[in-house]
């Protein structure tokens, strides 16, 4: 790009993008959960593991939740079927190891029908942090 009133052969201005994947920085001496969330607004749902998810804030994870939400409608309005999708990727992999079984559906309605209701979010964190312990317990995790 150039700006404007400047010369185009005197003055250059370079856009530089930064992406930071969620599992790039394995071998830091700083955990991934470290990374701020600004630098996760754009994180796929598709390269997020558990053992990621589990160290998140409840703010992370609501972020998760939505970007799963948005992707998942994304893939609807494009005219695939919600079978479509989940005969090729399961969306829900990475929270099913975390998630109650009685907070699951509440988990997979909100996010097929698309709904952003702060009570529904608020139990399914709640469901989601009670499976958190109750994994890291399971797998002497901290």
């Amino acid at each position: 790009k150039y700006e404007k009133n400047v010369p185009r052969h005197s003055h250059y201005v370079i856009e530089i993008t930064l992406s930071i994947e969620w599992c790039s920085i394995s071998k830091s001496q700083f955990h991934r959960s470290y990374i701020p969330i600004k630098f996760g607004v754009t994180m796929s749902s598709s390269n997020m593991k558990t053992e990621d998810l589990i160290h998140l804030s409840n703010k992370e994870l609501i972020s998760y939740i939505y970007t799963i939400q948005e992707e998942l409608q994304k893939k609807l309005n494009s005219g695939l079927s919600i079978d479509d999708i989940i005969d090729n990727e399961d969306p829900f992999e990475a929270l099913e190891p975390i998630l109650p079984q009685e907070v699951y559906p509440i988990l997979v309605l909100n996010i097929i029908n698309d709904i952003q209701s702060d009570t529904i979010m608020e139990a399914i964190i709640e469901g989601l942090q009670k499976g958190i312990k109750e994994f890291k317990d399971k797998n002497k995790l901290d």
